[in-house]
Order: structure tokens, then sequence, then C-alpha cells
């Protein structure tokens, strides 16, 4: 869905810059001068600026060179370079392409979603002025060690047994060897 938004923008700053650009090269070829030539030329340069930068996705550099354009219009109308109804009809142009631009840097920009994070729950301190809300909270407590205490009562818990743990084996005093071998390594072959 993105991608679609993406290449349609894109066509759309693409067909209104070379529509711009039409209109400036058809005021040019008029019988009465309604753009100077060479304010025609820089016109068309910034419009070629911002096709290209929109075209690549670029909508920031594109919206910069947009505005090099509108300077460059309002120093020709300043210089009687182009007439009114043309810088108007130019301005028109430079506002649509704007828009456009300021929709797809507003689509392109990502939107960052709010994550919710646990609350910790607070921890209640001990209020050092309020001698008030102390006693009542030692109140409290010793009521509920109170409960706790009838409550262990009711319950009859288990008690390990103890077993007790084994002798040690005593050692048996060596025999007589009955093998030769003068080692007495198992209890039959001893005396």
């Amino acid at each position: 869905m993105t991608a679609t938004r993406t290449i349609r923008t894109r066509l759309v700053l693409t067909v209104a810059g070379l529509g711009l650009a039409g209109s400036l090269l058809t005021g040019c070829a008029g019988t009465t001068a309604a753009l100077d030539p060479a304010a025609a030329a820089d016109l068309q340069d910034g419009v070629l600026k911002v096709t290209s930068a929109a075209a690549a996705g670029d909508f920031l550099t594109a919206q910069t060179e947009l505005g090099s354009v509108q300077t460059a219009l309002t120093a020709a109308s300043a210089e009687d370079a182009v007439t009114a109804a043309r810088a108007a009809e130019i301005q028109t142009a430079i506002d649509l392409v704007g828009a456009d631009l300021a929709a797809s840097i507003a689509a392109s920009t990502p939107v960052e979603v709010p994550v919710e994070t646990p609350t910790p729950e607070p921890v209640s301190t001990p209020n050092e002025g309020n001698d008030d809300d102390d006693k009542k909270d030692k109140d409290k407590d010793k009521k509920n060690d109170e409960e706790d205490s009838d409550d262990s009562e009711d319950i009859d818990t288990p008690t390990p047994s103890v077993t007790p743990a084994p002798a040690p084996a005593t050692p048996e005093k060596p025999g007589t060897d009955k093998t030769g071998t003068e080692a007495c390594e198992k209890k039959d072959d001893c005396e």
C-alpha cells in the first residue's frame, strides 16, 4: 500500500512539474512576451531540479528547490520579466506542487506508535509530619498480623521427620593371608 502511494505521488509530482515546465515554455512562444527568455530559463532549471528530486523520492530537496523557483518567480515579477497574469499561472502551479510535496513528506514520515509501559504501583513511605497516619498504619499492620496468626492455628503444618544418619563402618583387622601374597584383600582369603 505504501509503495503504491509513493509511486502515485511521484507520478503526480512529475506530471505537475512537467505541466509547470510546459506552461513556462508556452509562455515563451506567444506573440507577446509574457515571460522574459532569461527568466524562463531560470524557472525551467528550477522546475527540472524539483522534478528530478521528487522522482528520486527526495521530497525535502524537491521542496527546497521549489522554494528556489518561488524566489526566481518573485525576482522576475519585480523586474517586470513576467506579466502579472503569467506570474499568477506559474504561482498556481507552484502552490499545487508544494501541496503535493507536503503531502508526500507527511506520508513518508514514519508514524511512531506509542508503547504502553506499565506504571509501577506507588510505594507508601512513612510521612514524617503526620503522626496520625503513622498510628493508623501501625494499627492496620497489627490487625493484619493478628488475622494472619489466627489463620495459622487452623492449618496443620506437617513437620519433617528426622532420620538418623547411618553409623560409619568399622574397619576389620587384617588377617593372615591364605594366598601367600601377604595382602589380605578379601575376607574369604584371610584367616
